[in-house]
């Protein structure tokens, strides 16, 4: 039964601040502590899962971790879902941008 908070707890520190601080928005050189704060906060997640969680929930928050790496180098946010949604925006926008134009 302890289980379960304590996989909330680590989905929060490696899915969940990365997705909420991939929403704001700062000046150029201030923007690059919230990218370190974010890989930060990932990091923290599996430190606390190799202390507290089982071999699978580390294994997932270390996955999750090495993605929203490699997120913030190629694509430039610390946020694996919201780097999917970026890439499926600028794949999808174009389609039904111009089925709305050519439908009205």
């Amino acid at each position: 039964m302890l289980e379960k908070p304590i996989l909330r707890q680590v989905v929060g520190w490696v899915v969940v601040v990365p997705l909420l601080v991939s929403f704001l928005r700062l000046p150029f050189p201030l923007g690059w502590f919230l990218i370190v704060g974010s890989i930060a906060a990932s990091v923290y997640g599996v430190r606390f899962a190799l202390r507290h969680a089982s071999r699978r929930v580390t294994f997932f928050a270390l996955v999750m971790t090495v993605l929203n790496v490699i997120s913030s180098v190629m694509i430039g946010y610390a946020s694996v879902p919201m780097a999917l949604y970026r890439i499926t925006w600028l794949y999808w926008y174009p389609y039904y941008s111009s089925w709305i134009y050519w439908n009205f």
